[in-house]
């Protein structure tokens, strides 16, 4: 399948298996290896995460495909190339088994810790119900509404931070182009609601920022 056709959980922290749509040629190799194959490469294998707020492919490996085998060249632990998810929508992804794992165990624990957040943003990263509104790119990113009496509902990007039993906490990423008393940068509360039959996320005023 493309990478555009697998949502963000199925991959993440996994091993992916990257090739076609020139994803070796969009690739200086000496920015991989220290030693570049002299082989051709069919694609990479690499790590799944976010990075920060960016779904990433960290390179672990190049890979050279013989049929349902792949031949692998362990990339430079001293080098650092990351795929944008926006980078390679176009590009075959297979999950490979855990046995690939187990090579790059240390590697992956690098990153791991490199990338480590606050469990209670983790723990929103698994919450179904956010899935329809999330940013394919940026997964902890959600598209809110929010409402006025005084002004048209506005829907907003929103970072997920944290989740207490139903509501959610996070930062607004985009200034409103009404006057609703919040600000990009402010941490807001917000919640899933059900209008006509549909479900949205709405913002969850609080007295703080409680619209007029």
């Amino acid at each position: 399948m493309k990478v555009e056709e697998i949502f963000f959980r199925e991959m993440y922290h996994q091993i992916c298996l990257l090739t076609g749509a020139g994803v070796v040629d969009a690739i200086n190799l000496r920015d991989v290896f220290d030693f570049p194959p002299d082989e051709k490469l069919d694609g990479f294998l690499t790590y799944a995460y976010i990075d920060g707020a960016t779904f990433t492919f960290e390179i672990l490996a190049g890979a050279r495909l013989n049929g349902e085998r792949v031949k692998i060249f362990p990339a430079s632990y001293k080098k650092s190339v990351k795929l944008k998810r926006s980078q390679v929508d176009d590009a075959e992804l297979k999950i490979l088994t855990a046995e690939y794992s187990v090579a790059f165990r240390d590697r992956i624990q690098m990153i791991n810790d490199r990338i480590a957040v606050d469990a209670a943003k983790v723990e929103t990263r698994f919450i179904k119900n956010l899935d329809d509104f999330r940013h394919p790119n940026y997964p902890d990113d959600v598209a809110v509404y929010f409402f006025s009496a005084n002004h048209k509902p506005e829907l907003l990007w929103v970072r997920c931070v944290s989740v207490d039993e139903n509501i959610l906490t996070g930062e607004l990423l985009n200034e409103p182009r009404s006057d609703l008393n919040v600000h990009a940068g402010d941490k807001i509360k917000f919640g899933v609601a059900q209008i006509n039959g549909q479900n949205i996320l709405i913002h969850l005023p609080t007295e703080e920022n409680s619209l007029a």
